[in-house]
């Protein structure tokens, strides 16, 4: 069993990347949770099971316990 989870539209995701990259003014953890979120907004997908052990998924639950907000 295939535990790796993949993007369903790497072009969609690149767009996403660089305008994360480029809103956040550098490459960051905060710019990929960004391209993260721009990404399933604009219809892209995940194929494969996700981990609760993902690291951005520690970081983003971290985040709404300390009060932050990912809209930005």
């Amino acid at each position: 069993m295939n535990k790796k989870v993949v993007r369903t539209d790497e072009t969609l995701w690149e767009l996403c990347k660089i305008e994360a990259v480029e809103s956040m003014g550098k490459f960051s953890a905060r710019a990929m949770q960004r391209a993260v979120m721009l990404y399933k907004e604009r219809g892209g997908g995940y194929v494969g099971i996700k981990s609760r052990e993902n690291g951005l998924v520690k970081w983003s639950e971290k985040d709404k316990m300390n009060g932050g907000n990912l809209e930005l």
